[in-house]
């Protein structure tokens, strides 16, 4: 009919739809499918009421044919059974599929056919009904189709509450028949009836609709629930993860000390089976197995009860450390929890302790010698002097250097040095008291403090360590002399103050080593004016290299055979504003320790090449050059080549004397820095031979174009046959090599004839000329005496 939609917003379905908003039901959507599908499967859920329902369905036309005769009974009864037999078919081959993956459009479809099988099984039993009451007029059929309707329509709303439009549907298609025919019937007395069956339409709409939202709620609950359900096990899910992956063990008590939870962890750390995991375990029969099974002492275990029992006495955190029987040190905390229990956090603390147990030991302790480092010794010594301020004994300070350490250390390795210092650090525990403080101050230093000394027996000390350390070191097939020099202050005699006496022992110390090494010094007060003076000294030095008053003088060496001037030495001089002239066995040892000896070397290679250049000779300039200067050879021969090319001095006029000490440093990197410069044309001269270590073997080694030979051998050459043998034996080398030889410290004619006639070349001394200062010093007009 146009005009007519059951489907839009003014038909029947429009009023469906608007009854089911006002119920407070949605049309199913895609979102809701695992629902929908559900609800389809509660359709199909009852095969024995469809059956039952299609035999009373088939029955009942069947009943009014058989009291009326009349053929459209028969007809509804064959109509009636080709729809059971439908519906039958349908629910068969629902249930012989599986549905789980069935999309929306497969579970609409058997929604559909649901509703089709029913709704044309509602409308053909109302219209049975209907037929009975209007066409005819056998009570029985009235009663029969009436019965039979108005069950189905009771059951439809029992069964199908859960699809309040697919009640109505059927509700309307059974019931509505059925209200007509009584307004319609032969029998007036059926019209009164009839509006009962609005009625009964009405209320059972409502009915369906109040248990929809009944059934709603209900599934909206469950729904919740399961939700809640579904968190909390997720929630105890997670909580169990956290606690088993906690880094500590994790326990709750009650107040009666029953286990209520632990995690893994916690049963781990004190062993525990499963069974004694579980909550109700009584503390008892945790302590007991860790009795049984040796984790924990009994007295441990005591401990840790006592504690739970402090914790509910004064209701404030406890916390302390328990050891295992298998030396595991644990962290216990225990505080109160809810409703008067315990929480009990336990950490396994054993690597964390060894780790801070390792890190004190190496903050106070040496890591290679195993002794008290600087930081430990100062405490120590506080402490010493504390005990002296309060009537304690008197004690004393040793302060011990090796001496050539350095040069080992250089030579041969750190390696080697570190297996001196292990070996040093022996020696000295053996030779020290038990309980006296030994310490390595830093480097090759070591600082021993003597308690309840007096001076004679320090000074034992002393000599002992000293005779301990004479004895050579056998490191990796090398045999090593390496000696020690110490020095002596005593508490509370040289002072009662810890830096003090550290001062002052090593004040003694550089005093020892002044004297010649391989022994020992007491300090005086004397010790400290001298420190003090060589400080001064090192200030001033510092402001000489700064402010250029530095100057450079000029010694003459001679050729015995044509009696001139063929060299001339370049020596260092210092003029101080209100010393005078400090010499150079003071002031070059300073600017050695304290490094001016390379700015001072750097001054002298390029203002002896400068004066030299101006001369009106031939004669070279020998300019003395330190081990330290060939440490960084690549700078000393840039500065070589920069002089040179300055002055203009031709470089076979420069000669650099180097002593044995540079020779035993580095031989590789020396001979290689000293090629280079050969091979430029500068000359090497081997300087004060005979004093050092005196090997021969570097005569040939290096390419020396000279030697000269100490003068300690130019004073004795007339008195003592071993000086002279000495000169003699160099100079019949030298001359095999094609060297010259100069013999230092000439200072008489005998000493000059003497040395002339074992060989020796070239002489230098105060017999020929003194040194003098550029202005004065020309070599073509000093002639030989």
């Amino acid at each position: 009919m146009k005009g007519v939609s059951f489907t839009g917003k003014s038909g029947v379905g429009g009023l469906f739809a608007r009854l089911m908003k006002r119920a407070g039901m949605q049309p199913w959507s895609e979102r809701d499918l695992a629902e929908y599908k559900l609800v389809v499967a509660s359709l199909f859920s009852s095969p024995a009421s469809i059956i039952q329902g299609a035999i009373a369905g088939v029955v009942t036309p069947w009943i009014c044919w058989l009291a009326t005769q009349n053929i459209l009974f028969a007809e509804l009864t064959g109509l009636m059974l080709v729809i059971a037999l439908m519906r039958v078919a349908i629910m068969v081959l629902y249930r012989q599929h599986a549905h789980e993956a069935d999309d929306f459009a497969a579970t609409r479809r058997w929604d559909l056919a649901f509703l089709t099988g029913a709704s044309i099984f509602s409308a053909t039993l109302g219209f049975c009904c209907f037929a009975a009451l209007v066409w005819t007029r056998d009570a029985g059929a009235h009663v029969t189709a009436v019965a039979v309707t108005i069950a189905f329509a009771s059951g439809f709303v029992a069964r199908n509450a859960g699809r309040p439009g697919f009640v109505m549907l059927q509700l309307l298609a059974a019931s509505l028949p059925l209200a007509l025919g009584l307004f319609n019937a032969h029998d007036s007395d059926y019209r009164p009836i009839g509006y009962f069956a609005f009625l009964f339409i009405a209320t059972n709409i409502g009915i369906t609709l109040s248990v929809h939202r009944n059934l709603m709620a209900l599934a909206a609950a469950t729904k919740a629930g399961a939700r809640l359900t579904e968190a909390l096990g997720q929630q105890n899910i997670t909580l169990d993860a956290a606690l088993n992956n906690m880094v500590h063990g994790l326990a709750m008590f009650d107040r009666s000390l029953g286990l209520q939870l632990c995690n893994m962890h916690h049963r781990n750390l004190f062993e525990l089976p499963e069974t004694l995991g579980v909550a109700g375990t009584s503390i008892a029969s945790t302590v007991r197995h860790l009795i049984e099974r040796k984790v924990m002492r009994p007295d441990h275990v005591r401990e840790l009860r006592q504690a739970m029992e402090q914790v509910f006495v004064k209701g404030a955190p406890v916390s302390f450390e328990l050891t295992t029987t298998a030396g595991k040190i644990y962290a216990v905390s225990l505080s109160p929890a809810d409703k008067g229990g315990i929480l009990m956090l336990t950490e396994d603390a054993t690597r964390r302790k060894e780790t801070q147990a390792r890190v004190e030991h190496m903050a106070r302790y040496d890591e290679l010698t195993g002794l008290a480092n600087r930081f430990e010794l100062g405490a120590m010594l506080e402490a010493s002097c504390r005990k002296l301020k309060d009537g304690g004994k008197p004690f004393s300070v040793l302060y011990i250097d090796l001496d050539g350490f350095k040069q080992v250390n250089d030579t041969l390795g750190h390696d080697v040095g570190d297996q001196v210092l292990f070996e040093t650090a022996r020696r000295l525990r053996m030779a020290v008291r038990h309980g006296d403080v030994l310490a390595r101050f830093g480097g090759d230093e070591f600082v021993l403090i003597h308690e309840d000394a007096t001076l004679a027996t320090a000074q034992t000390v002393a000599r002992h360590i000293i005779e301990v350390m004479a004895a050579p070191f056998i490191l990796d097939n090398r045999l090593l002399h390496v000696t020690a020099s110490a020095g002596i202050a005593m508490a509370p005699e040289h002072s009662s103050d810890a830096g003090d006496l550290l001062r002052h022992a090593d004040t003694a110390l550089y005093k020892a080593k002044a004297a010649g090494r391989n022994r020992f010094a007491v300090f005086t007060p004397q010790m400290a004016e001298e420190v003090r003076d060589r400080q001064e000294l090192e200030s001033d030095l510092r402001a000489a290299c700064s402010n250029d008053t530095l100057s450079l003088h000029y010694q003459g060496i001679i050729d015995f055979k044509s009696q001139k001037i063929v060299s001339c030495e370049a020596l260092m001089r210092w003029k101080h504003p209100t010393r005078g002239m400090v010499p150079p066995g003071i002031f070059i040892p300073i600017a050695e320790q304290c490094g001016l000896i390379l700015p001072m070397g750097e001054f002298a290679i390029r203002r002896a090449c400068a004066d030299a250049a101006l001369w009106d000779s031939d004669a070279s300039v020998a300019v003395n050059v330190s081990p330290m200067q060939f440490r960084e050879p690549n700078k000393l021969i840039a500065t070589i080549k920069d002089a040179l090319l300055t002055s203009g001095l031709p470089a076979r006029r420069l000669t650099l004397e180097v002593t044995e000490s540079l020779l035993i440093e580095d031989k590789q990197a020396t001979l290689d820095a000293i090629r280079e410069l050969r091979r430029i044309g500068v000359r090497f001269s081997l300087d004060d031979f005979g004093t050092g270590y005196s090997s021969l073997g570097y005569l040939s080694t290096y390419p020396f174009s000279q030697v000269k030979i100490d003068q300690s051998f130019a004073r004795d050459v007339t008195t003592n046959p071993a000086s002279k043998a000495v000169i003699e034996a160099v100079c019949q080398l030298a001359r095999n090599l094609g060297m010259q030889v100069v013999v230092e410290g000439i200072e008489t004619d005998e000493q000059r004839i003497a040395i002339q006639l074992i060989g020796a070349e070239r002489g230098q001394g105060y017999l020929f000329c003194r040194p003098a200062p550029p202005e004065t010093f020309m070599p073509m007009r000093i002639k030989a005496a």
